[in-house]
């Protein structure tokens, strides 16, 4: 009898563990292709980037509310931070977990490629 609970157990656990890599990987599958479409986001405006965050959210299945989507350019940088709270089935039909994630990447450019009119920080006009 104490063999047929030792495997229960197990199998919960097994279970357990499984669900929650399953919602590890999407949430780092999201943040590379945001990081991606950063490398590529040079000639874009804050909304833009935001927008294609927003889709790349919806397509992985990740719940993003835009208010807490926040993109932030300088002279040679790109932030995006898109925390996000996300329920995790890690025993399916039984017990969930609401998780939070943090999803936050940024790139580094070669050159300021901000919209013209936009004078760096530092330097007077």
């Amino acid at each position: 009898m104490t063999t047929i609970i030792k495997i229960a157990l197990a199998a919960v656990l097994l279970t357990a563990t499984v669900q929650a890599g399953r919602a590890a990987i999407k949430h780092y599958a999201f943040v590379d292709e945001v990081q991606e479409s950063l490398i590529f986001a040079s000639s874009r405006n804050e909304q833009q980037v935001a927008d294609r965050v927003l889709e790349i959210a919806a397509a992985h299945a990740i719940p993003l509310d835009p208010e807490n989507l926040a993109v932030r350019r300088e002279a040679f940088l790109i932030e995006v931070n898109a925390p996000y709270t996300d329920t995790v089935n890690l025993l399916p039909g039984f017990f969930t977990y609401p998780w939070n994630f943090e999803a936050s990447a940024s790139v580094r450019l070669l050159e300021d490629t901000r919209p013209r009119g936009v004078a760096p920080r530092g330097k007077r006009r």
